[in-house]
């Protein structure tokens, strides 16, 4: 018996991310991640049970790196609405790169993997608009009694979160008016 190479689970990950920038994602392969990271194709699979949890892992990456945690994290004399703009803006410009240097390569993937993509994005969302209802409930400015009760101010993080969503789909400023009528309502 042989030496076995010892590889992390990070390791596979960043050295297949770099691969799937590098190539199309169609061609990534549990094999061509195993010969890059110098380990058997098996090792690979002990980390990452079929190629479509990888290919999820490497896009759920890509976001963690572009969406910075200070994205999500209001300061502390951030109103509530200055927040969702900032938001809004930095997803923006996220979007943009991931559109223009992930979009096309995705497309390629078969359904099992965008599936697993698609998972994985809406349990983000869901996060985000968690985040959304504690930046309200932590605004000392906002006059929560016009939200009603607690299900009030998820229900406009909800509302809120689908907007910037429809917003950066359509590329278009519909929820700069939601926001100017939030502001309206709950600081004025």
């Amino acid at each position: 018996m042989g030496n076995k190479a010892v590889i992390s689970r990070q390791h596979i990950l960043e050295t297949a991310y770099d691969l799937f920038r590098s190539e199309e994602a169609s061609t990534l392969s549990i094999r061509g991640v195993a010969a890059a990271c110098g380990v058997s194709v098996g090792s690979i699979y002990n980390y990452f049970p079929t190629k479509s949890a990888l290919v999820a892992e490497i896009v759920e990456m890509f976001w963690r790196e572009s969406l910075h945690k200070e994205m999500f994290i209001a300061a502390s004399d951030e109103n509530f609405v200055a927040f969702c703009e900032r938001l809004l803006e930095d997803l923006r410009a996220t979007l943009e790169v991931f559109r223009r240097e992930w979009l096309t390569k995705l497309m390629s993937l078969d359904s099992e993997s965008v599936g697993e993509i698609r998972r994985r994005e809406e349990a983000a969302f869901v996060h985000i608009r968690k985040g959304l209802a504690v930046v309200i409930r932590n605004d000392k400015d906002i006059k929560l009694d016009v939200l009603g009760d607690e299900a009030g101010v998820d229900e406009l993080a909800t509302l809120v979160w689908g907007s910037i969503v429809s917003s950066l789909e359509h590329g278009d400023e519909s929820c700069k008016a939601l926001f100017a009528l939030i502001h309206k309502a709950l600081y004025d």
